[in-house]
């Protein structure tokens, strides 16, 4: 008799919990409360056409390079047009123009630090302490 009735209250506790389970499943689903934190080795952002338009990732460390976080930000043409990269010895900031010959690269690597500007028509500034 003992076990008739463990397997009773056992279907019992069955009968209980399915109508809560069935409703989680069908209810629809809510956010929730406070912040929360996504986490991830890479995140890609891309439009309605499927075309990437922002990206962060982790480039790994290469031929004496260091590991790199890169933020990448590309408009439709799908040229990067910004760009932010930071590694343990260096940081960059990049901005290209529409016609891929005029930038502006700001970097720090190490103890040194340069502004490098390009014109359209080649002419180049480099500003340096």
């Amino acid at each position: 008799m003992g076990r008739e009735a463990a397997l009773a209250a056992l279907t019992a506790v069955n009968l209980v919990l399915l109508p809560g389970i069935g409703l989680r499943q069908v209810l629809p689903a809510k956010a929730q409360d406070g912040a929360g934190i996504l986490r991830g080795s890479g995140l890609e952002i891309v439009d309605r056409e499927g075309r990437l338009r922002s990206s962060i990732s982790i480039q790994p460390a290469a031929a004496g390079e260091a590991e790199t976080v890169l933020f990448r930000l590309i408009p439709e043409n799908g040229q990067p047009s910004v760009k932010i990269s930071a590694s343990v010895t260096s940081a960059g900031l990049s901005f290209v123009g529409g016609d891929d010959k005029s930038y502006i690269i700001i970097e720090a690597e190490g103890s040194e630090s340069q502004l490098k500007m390009m014109e359209l028509d080649g002419r180049e500034k480099l500003v340096a302490p």
